[in-house]
């Protein structure tokens, strides 16, 4: 296999030619919709107050890191961009989905920047982590 007995280091990025696979940053956006759809659910029916900022901190990082972790896991080759990538689609879509369902125009300026930097800094920690698991079983 073509990781085999090498470290994530030696391993092919995309920087190396290899470029990022869109269609993985595609699956991976809606893999971390769904975990943070399926958390936010879930702790709804638990009765937590979903429309606090520390609900929404806790479900948008705990799905990024699931999601990028998975996406870095299941892609082929070292590429943890593409669940960065895939982190910052879905924080932007959840924020403009959010801007329209709940009315808070002005606050999307503010929110987008945070929501996106937040997305590609938990994606790309998650990408790694999937990334290391994924060496270790080649």
């Amino acid at each position: 296999m073509r990781g085999e007995g090498k470290t994530i280091e030696e391993r092919e990025d995309i920087y190396s030619g290899r470029g990022i696979e869109w269609r993985w940053v595609l699956v991976g956006s809606l893999i971390v919709l769904g975990l943070e759809s399926l958390l936010g659910a879930i702790l709804a029916a638990l009765g937590v107050d979903i429309d606090s900022i520390g609900f929404l901190l806790f479900a948008t990082t705990v799905a990024y890191l699931v999601g990028g972790g998975v996406i870095g896991w299941m892609s082929p080759g070292f590429t943890a961009w593409e669940a960065a990538f895939a982190s910052v689609l879905a924080a932007a879509g959840t924020v403009f989905l959010s801007s329209r369902l709940l009315t808070f125009g002005e606050g999307l300026v503010a929110t987008l920047p945070i929501a996106v930097g937040w997305g590609l800094v938990c994606g790309l920690a998650g990408g790694e982590i999937g990334e290391r698991i994924q060496g270790k079983q080649r």
